[in-house]
């Protein structure tokens, strides 16, 4: 029987695969061997976006300790400090950041995690993003609308009085 080989394109994903299946455990172990952080499953996803996604502190850090890329996108331009607004969680937030996510870091349709975490409502999240540089006024790209208005759209008065306090600018 002839060997099969990996074509120069095919990567190792059982790292991505056993962060997408919540599986600490393989995860530290593929780690432990040297399996590259940073390799991606086909729609660009990496380990790290999986941990953002399973709001698991735990790998997230072990990731970035192998030197997983904490700014990394997929194919559809989703970071794990993205995802990790949509999930509202501020521990995994402040991990990210800390790492070194670039609090500005928008999807293609300009919508940024300072406005994901505003429509979902934490404010913890929106205070992390902005004490880390994130820029209370940008525009998404289709409508003009900014973190305040996402806030006020999905009724989160809260985040609505953090924002205004850190410079929100009402009249945009």
């Amino acid at each position: 029987m002839a060997a099969v080989s990996l074509s120069a394109n095919a990567q190792d994903t059982r790292l991505v695969d056993a962060a997408k299946a919540s599986d600490a455990t393989t995860v530290g172990r593929l780690l432990d061997q040297g399996t590259d952080a940073n390799a991606r499953q086909p729609d660009g996803a990496t380990a790290l976006h999986w941990a953002a996604h399973w709001d698991d502190v735990e790998m997230a850090a072990a990731l970035l300790q192998a030197g997983a890329a904490v700014d990394v996108t997929n194919d559809f331009g989703v970071t794990p400090l993205w995802l990790a607004c949509l999930n509202g969680n501020a521990t995994m937030i402040e991990s990210l950041l800390t790492a070194g996510a670039n609090a500005n870091t928008a999807l293609p349709s300009g919508e940024t995690a300072l406005m994901t975490a505003s429509r979902t409502g934490s404010e913890a999240a929106v205070k992390l993003l902005l004490t880390h540089g994130a820029n209370v006024n940008t525009q998404e790209h289709s409508r003009g609308q900014t973190a305040l208005m996402w806030a006020v759209s999905q009724q989160h008065p809260d985040v609505v009085k953090a924002l205004i306090e850190l410079g929100a600018d009402v009249h945009a």
